[in-house]
């Protein structure tokens, strides 16, 4: 009798979960964000990356395009750059936020992702 069991894809990228710390709270908070600091502590974003073998790959990556994230970060609170930090370093990038590196991501779904 086959086994009904249907093995999951592994979606070839790799996932890095993005979480906010109090740097980066009170940085929206001297901008009147106060009132949606539960919700920021409790919602990490999550980003694909390419497809890494290795920890010390994907954190090479990051320490070369942490800018990138840096930046969107700020955008989906203040579109207007001037609010933005203008010094972001790598070392301030990991004061304001810690993350997690998962090499294995798994797809639960049929049908494909889509990106808006």
């Amino acid at each position: 009798m086959p086994h009904p069991f249907e093995p999951l894809e592994n979606v070839e990228r790799t996932a890095l979960m993005l979480i906010k710390k109090q740097p980066f709270i009170d940085w929206l908070a001297t901008h009147g964000m106060k009132e949606n600091i539960s919700m920021i502590l409790r919602d990490p974003d999550i980003y694909l990356l390419p497809d890494f073998e290795t920890h010390s790959e994907m954190e090479s990556w990051l320490k070369k395009n942490y800018d990138q994230l840096f930046c969107d970060q700020l955008f989906h609170w203040f579109i207007d750059e001037s609010y933005w930090v203008p010094d972001r370093s790598f070392a301030l990038f990991k004061e304001w936020f810690s993350y997690s590196l998962h090499t294995m991501v798994w797809d639960t779904e049929t049908q494909p992702i889509e990106k808006n």
